[in-house]
């Protein structure tokens, strides 16, 4: 199990990198392809930021900023550490839904450090930037190597009823943590 396991990564890796041969670079660690159906972070040294082509403008400033969140968490190296605990312990299910569970709450994460400080306008639009790249009937749970796109319908309601915590709220989780 934990071979086909680490095969399936690498021919995952190896397919996408293949894919991604054509793909043109737009700025610094940016690039863009036809082949890209969502935007996503690949590489683990020096991590990349491929976008589709034909994203707006203001999409593509709100997708950038949404994977440069993915690179400073460092969920780049995260997300297949992850998977490779999941390799090992293909057997158990609880490691699945883990994974599952990991791979949501890293995209929750980064869409929160982007809206943090935004209005409600801001918000909305930020939502159709979600939507805007959204994959329809994509529903591979356990890609090992990129960022794609989770359950895009519960990101927008998040998205869109984003309140700040309380501060005594922020307190008590790191009092319960210590």
């Amino acid at each position: 199990g934990t071979v086909a396991m680490l095969s399936y990564f690498a021919v995952s890796l190896f397919l996408l990198i293949l894919s991604l041969s054509t793909s043109v670079a737009t700025e610094r660690g940016v690039y863009q392809s036809e082949r890209v159906k969502s935007p996503f972070v690949l590489g683990f040294l020096k991590p990349k930021v491929y976008l589709p082509f034909g994203l707006s403008a203001d999409t593509q400033s709100y997708v950038l900023r949404h994977e440069h969140a993915h690179i400073k968490r460092f969920d780049h190296l995260v997300k297949p550490l992850a998977f490779l605990v999941l390799a090992i312990h293909w057997f158990n299910p609880l490691v699945w839904v883990a994974y599952i569970l990991l791979c949501r709450d890293i995209e929750y994460a980064c869409d929160e450090k982007v809206i943090r400080d935004m209005g409600s306008e801001q918000r909305k639009e930020y939502a159709a930037a979600l939507l805007a790249c959204g994959v329809k009937g994509s529903r591979t749970v356990a890609c090992p190597v990129a960022f794609g796109e989770i359950s895009v319908k519960q990101r927008i309601l998040k998205t869109l009823n984003y309140k700040k915590p309380a501060f005594w709220i922020v307190l008590v989780a790191v009092v319960a943590c210590i």
